[in-house]
C-alpha cells in the first residue's frame, strides 16, 4: 500500500506495482471534490494526474489532437493537464475572484422530452438538489439562490422585462480551492495520495472483462510502472474519458451499443444581437447585470433568461444572455482609433468592455449600446465524437480526434433563438435590438460535455444513473462527459453535485 502523501511520479522506479483501494484518474473539479470527500475513510485513495501543480509545455503536448469538421480551437487550447485541470483557463478578473461563473442547470434541463427521449437524465432537478447545496458550499459560494429576485435591493434591481424574459443570476467563486486549497487538505490526510506527472496510458481488465483491475501509467523522463486497485473512477473529461475508453479492449469497454465518444457537446456564444437603448439612463439602471458584491458578500451578476414555455413551444435551446456596454464608435480618439472600433463593431464577436463596466466613469457617454451575448446549449448529437487517431502521443498511445460540426438545422434554431429574444427585449420597451442573421456562434466555452452519456438504459448510453460503466462492476466516471444534455449553464456546479453524490455511492461499496 502507498503512505499518504504528495507524490512525483517521475521519482517512481520504473516496474512499480501501487496498489490503493480507489484509483481516481484525473484532479480535476471532479476527481478533486470525489477525493477530498472521502478523506478519512478507512479505505486508501489514489488520485492519478497527468501534469503537475501548474501547466507544463511539455505535458500540454500530450492534448494535441485533430479535429475533423468546422472550425474549433483545439483539444490542447481548451484543456490543462494540471491540478485542478481546466480550471487553470478560468478568466482571473472578474470582481476581485478568479472569473470561475457557477449556476446550477435548470429543472427543465432534466426533463423528457417527446423528440429527445434518449436524452434524459436518468433522475430530475429534486433529486440532484440536495447536491447541489452540498456542491455551493463546497465552492464557497453564497446562499443556494439563482433567482434574480432574491439578490435585488433598493440600488441594484432587475430591468423590468415583461412576460417573456426573466432575470437570474451567476455566482462567482475562486478557483483556487481546485488548484491549492483542496489538494492540500488532500495531500495532508492520512488515506489519499496525491500522485502527479503520472499520465495513464491504458486500463487492463480481468479475463471476464467485467472488472478493471489495473491502469498503465507512464511519465516524461520518467519509468513506467502500474496501478492495481479494487476499484477505479475516470475523472478525466469529456476528451480523455473517453479515450481511454475506446483505448480498452478494443474499444469495446462499456461501448456494447456504439456510445463511448460520442454525443460531444460544446457551449457556444452567439454575439449577433445588439441593443440600442431607448434611453441613456438604461447604462446606470443595468447595473445588476454586471458582476457586484450582494449585501451578504455573495458575488453576482445578473443574466436574463428566456421563459421555459417560450423556449419548448418552438424545442428551442437553452439559452443566457448577459448585458456588455458596447463603446461608443465616435468616442475612440484618432483615425487609427475609430477605425478599429468600427471594425470590432462590424465584426461582432467580442463585447467592448467586461464584467466591471457598471463601476466605470460616464458610461453613458462612452457607450451608445449594449452587445447581448447569449450563451446557449448545443443539443447532442451522436455524429459530434470522440475518436481514435491514426497519429500517436509522446507514449506511443493513439491521440484523441474530435469529429464536431455546426450543423444547418442548429444554425437555424439560433435564428429563431435571435428573433425570439429580440421581441422580448423589444417588448419590454428597452431599445432596438439588431440582428446579424446569418453569423455562426463561437464554439470555443472551454466546457467539454458528453462522450460517455449517462442513461440507465445502455443500448442509449455508457453509464448507469450512478456512474458505473455499463457491464462492469468496478469502473465508474466523473464529470461532465457523462451528461445526457448539457443545458446553458456553466458546467462546474453540475460536475462537483454529481462528484459529491458517487462519493456517497462509493463510501456504501467500499
Amino acid at each position: 500500500m502507498i503512505a499518504h502523501m504528495e507524490l512525483d511520479a517521475r521519482k517512481i522506479s520504473a516496474g512499480t506495482v501501487l496498489e490503493a483501494d480507489l484509483c481516481i484518474i484525473g484532479a480535476g473539479p471532479a476527481g478533486i471534490a470525489l477525493a477530498r470527500e472521502l478523506i478519512g475513510r478507512s479505505a486508501s485513495v489514489l488520485i492519478l494526474e497527468s501534469g503537475g501543480p501548474a501547466p507544463e509545455t511539455s505535458i500540454q503536448k500530450l492534448n494535441d489532437g485533430r479535429v475533423v469538421g468546422d472550425r474549433y480551437v483545439g483539444l490542447r487550447q481548451s484543456r490543462r493537464r494540471a491540478i485542478g485541470g481546466t480550471t487553470h483557463l478560468w478568466n482571473t478578473s472578474v470582481a476581485g475572484a478568479n472569473g470561475a461563473k457557477y449556476v446550477p442547470l435548470d429543472p427543465c434541463d432534466f426533463a423528457v422530452h417527446a423528440d429527445l427521449s434518449h436524452n434524459r437524465w436518468p433522475f430530475d432537478y429534486s433529486h440532484l438538489e440536495p447536491f447541489y447545496r452540498r456542491a455551493q458550499e463546497f465552492c464557497r459560494l453564497g446562499p443556494f439562490r439563482y433567482e434574480g429576485e432574491d439578490w435585488f435591493d433598493p440600488k441594484l434591481r432587475g430591468l423590468p422585462l415583461g412576460e417573456c424574459l426573466g432575470t437570474k443570476v451567476y455566482q462567482f467563486g475562486d478557483g483556487d480551492i481546485f488548484t491549492h486549497y483542496y489538494p492540500r487538505e488532500i495531500c495532508a490526510s492520512e488515506n489519499v495520495t496525491l500522485l502527479h506527472h503520472a499520465t495513464v496510458c491504458g486500463l487492463k481488465t480481468d479475463d471476464g472483462k467485467r472488472n478493471v483491475v489495473g491502469a498503465k501509467l507512464a511519465c516524461l523522463g520518467g519509468g513506467r510502472f502500474h496501478v492495481r486497485s479494487a476499484i477505479f473512477v475516470l475523472a478525466a473529461g469529456a476528451i480523455e474519458n473517453a479515450r481511454l475508453l475506446l483505448l480498452t479492449n478494443g474499444g469495446a469497454l462499456g461501448n456494447r451499443h456504439g456510445w463511448v465518444g460520442r454525443c460531444f457537446m460544446e457551449h457556444l456564444r452567439d454575439y449577433a444581437l445588439t441593443l440600442i437603448p431607448r434611453s441613456p439612463e438604461l447604462f446606470s439602471q443595468a447595473g445588476f447585470y454586471d458582476s457586484h458584491c450582494a449585501r451578504d458578500g455573495t458575488i453576482i451578476g445578473g443574466r436574463i433568461v428566456l421563459a421555459e414555455s417560450a423556449l419548448r413551444k418552438d424545442r428551442l435551446p437553452n439559452a443566457s444572455v448577459t448585458l456588455f456596454p458596447q463603446t461608443r464608435i465616435g468616442f475612440s480618439t484618432g483615425i487609427a482609433g475609430r477605425l478599429a472600433a468600427r471594425l470590432r463593431r462590424l465584426a461582432g464577436h467580442q463585447p467592448n468592455m467586461g464584467y466591471g463596466w457598471s463601476r466605470v466613469d460616464d458610461l453613458s457617454r462612452r457607450c451608445d449600446a449594449f452587445q447581448l451575448l447569449v450563451n446557449f446549449e448545443q443539443k447532442p448529437d451522436p455524429e459530434n465524437r470522440v475518436v481514435l487517431a491514426r497519429s500517436r502521443d509522446f507514449f506511443g498511445v493513439p491521440r484523441a480526434e474530435l469529429h464536431w460540426r455546426w450543423r444547418a438545422e442548429e444554425q437555424a434554431a439560433l435564428e429563431k433563438l435571435r428573433r425570439l429574444l429580440a421581441a422580448g427585449f423589444e417588448a419590454s420597451v428597452l431599445g432596438r435590438v439588431e440582428i446579424r442573421s446569418g453569423e455562426k456562434p463561437d464554439p470555443n466555452a472551454h466546457h467539454h460535455a458528453g462522450t460517455t452519456r449517462m442513461h440507465e438504459d445502455p443500448r442509449y448510453g455508457v453509464v448507469d444513473g450512478d456512474g458505473r460503466v455499463h457491464e462492469t462492476d468496478n469502473l465508474y466516471v466523473a464529470g461532465a462527459s457523462v451528461f445526457p444534455s448539457a443545458g446553458c449553464a456553466n458546467p462546474t456546479l453540475t460536475i462537483v453535485a454529481l462528484a459529491l453524490r458517487l462519493a456517497d455511492h462509493l463510501k456504501q461499496r467500499i
